[in-house]
């Protein structure tokens, strides 16, 4: 009798059993395992304005919270004197160069003149040869005056011919002129466009980092513009919980602004690559349904759907032993764990619904 009770509690010493230990069984039912993270509400796209050229602002022609269409002017600098000096000469070689090419008394409108002049007199100098010819061929009139009109009509063709010459020399020239005229003021204005930034798309001011009258670089940021009724949310998850997500995972998210309701969205995008400052990687959540209002940096919470499971023999998180262990009266025996939560864990094999488990000691 007394080996019998010496082994009995031997037996209760082994398993670090006490009298008044708490004890359960398993039960069966659903389980949802969801991975936990801080959420940032921002918009789905959103570009730094930013200039190509250092300079003074002189003028900013927008106000954080407007909205913006593409093409509209944001902000523009001092436009510098020598660029300006460049320009205002670009023109006026411009205007002269047009003058000589397309004005009314252009060069090659004179050039036309004297050729029709020429053209008049070699026709007259043609009929005049042709007639002296039909006088000789009847023996009629003198050789001299074939050779006069002969040399005649020569010398007006020969003048036919460089005028001819002239004209597209001087086409060719007064054309060229005009179109580099006419490219050194496009670049120049194109220079002066640089002083002005423009809006690249349809969106909301967010903020503005500048202020009339400061200096900018082309390294420095303008204002941040983005969608304005485009949101997404953004996470920042932990490494060792990024391989339990997946893309179209479903997100239940909670907003500090809104605080008695919970929205849906679903994950579109998971950084494939950690950050190494934060540890974590960045997800990007799409809402299926979304607040009426939201706004750039509204924060909240949210839960990650990772795995579900239906009729799941469950255990109490804090009753588990070492990742893998439960502790019964007769030992320790290991299971087999399943999906888990910050309360229950699925247990898929070692023990059954009807084996008590008891409680780790805390002591």
């Amino acid at each position: 009798m007394r080996i019998t009770i010496l082994l009995l509690i031997m037996v209760l010493a082994g398993c670090t059993y006490r009298a008044n230990q708490d004890s359960t069984k398993g039960r069966i039912s659903d389980i949802t395992e969801a991975v936990y993270a801080s959420v940032t509400i921002r918009p789905t796209t959103t570009y730094h304005p930013q200039t190509s050229r250092t300079g003074i602002i002189e003028k900013i022609l927008i106000k954080e919270g407007e909205l913006v269409k593409k093409g509209d002017i944001l902000f523009q600098l001092s436009i510098s004197a020598d660029v300006g000096n460049r320009l205002t000469n670009a023109k006026l070689n411009l205007g002269e160069a047009k003058a000589n090419f397309l004005g009314k008394n252009n060069l090659l409108r004179n050039i036309e003149t004297e050729l029709e002049s020429v053209q008049q007199q070699l026709a007259l100098d043609s009929t005049n040869l042709a007639r002296q010819q039909r006088l000789w061929a009847q023996n009629i009139g003198k050789k001299i005056d074939l050779d006069r009109a002969s040399r005649a009509y020569q010398a007006t063709m020969s003048q036919l011919r460089v005028l001819e010459y002239s004209y597209s020399q001087s086409l060719t020239s007064l054309e060229s002129n005009y179109r580099k005229a006419a490219s050194l003021v496009a670049a120049e204005q194109e220079q002066i466009s640089d002083f002005t930034v423009s809006a690249k798309m349809d969106g909301r001011v967010y903020r503005i980092h500048k202020e009339i009258g400061e200096l900018i670089s082309p390294q420095e940021q303008f204002a941040e513009i983005g969608s304005a009724d485009d949101f997404l949310i953004e996470m920042d998850i932990d490494e060792v919980d990024i391989t339990r997500i997946a893309l179209g995972d479903t997100v239940v998210v909670a907003l500090e602004a809104y605080p008695n309701e919970v929205f849906t969205a679903q994950i579109n995008q998971i950084s494939p690559m950690k950050d190494q400052l934060t540890q974590t990687f960045r997800v990007e959540c799409q809402f299926i349904d979304s607040p009426e209002k939201l706004y750039y940096g509204l924060s909240g919470e949210a839960s990650i759907i990772a795995d579900q499971r239906k009729s799941a023999l469950l255990i109490p998180a804090d009753y588990l032993v070492s990742g893998n262990r439960v502790l019964t009266a007769d030992g320790e025996k290991e299971v087999k764990v399943g999906v888990k939560n910050m309360e229950f864990v699925e247990i898929l094999a070692g023990i059954d619904s009807s084996t008590v488990i008891l409680k780790p000691d805390q002591r």
